[in-house]
């Protein structure tokens, strides 16, 4: 049975028109996209990196921290990078996405800031490298969360540090 040359024409026209909207749908998702990425602010971009598993390159000076992003706070992210896991603050560092395929995980709650974190750290008791706007790496325990600052305790030294000052917190993530 041959088809009728006004249904051919019937059919291409309506492939031609599916077609069409197909790639204008496409193209409104893909705005949308764009639009709703431009309202984030980078911690939310970073919380995104959470939930999807995605591992990143975060590049702060001279340091580059490579790994699973696994928190993110209002004010740092913490990359288990295996051996430990670095807190580092968002906006003192260049981000690099690298995709992942494994997933991610939810996070819940609200987000801590780094003065929490360290405070967390602080109770923890232990050693940490702390690394600075200018490349330094301090390492020894943390006495005092203060408001703006840390205390230290290095070799029967304080060092006082400002909160502001720092760039990560690298902390081992087993017990030897």
């Amino acid at each position: 049975m041959e088809k009728s040359p006004d249904r051919e024409v019937e059919s291409h026209l309506r492939q031609g028109a599916g077609r069409e909207w197909l790639e204008e749908a496409a193209e409104d998702e893909k705005l949308t996209e764009l639009l709703r990425r431009r309202r984030l602010d980078l911690s939310g971009r970073i919380l995104e990196l959470v939930h999807r598993g995605e591992r990143v390159r975060a590049e702060a000076g001279a340091h580059t921290f490579s790994g699973r992003v696994v928190y993110a706070g209002a004010d740092f992210a913490s990359i288990d990078r295996g051996d430990d896991l670095v807190e580092v603050v968002l906006d003192s560092a260049v981000w690099t996405v690298e995709r992942s395929e494994s997933g991610g995980s939810e996070q819940r709650g609200d987000k801590l800031t780094l003065r929490a974190r360290l405070a967390e750290i602080a109770a923890a008791t232990e050693s940490v490298r702390i690394l600075v706007i200018d490349g330094r790496a301090i390492v020894g325990s943390i006495d005092v969360v203060a408001t703006d600052h840390v205390e230290v305790f290095q070799d029967g030294s304080t060092i006082v540090i400002p909160i502001r000052q720092i760039v990560a917190v690298i902390r081992p993530t087993s017990r030897f």
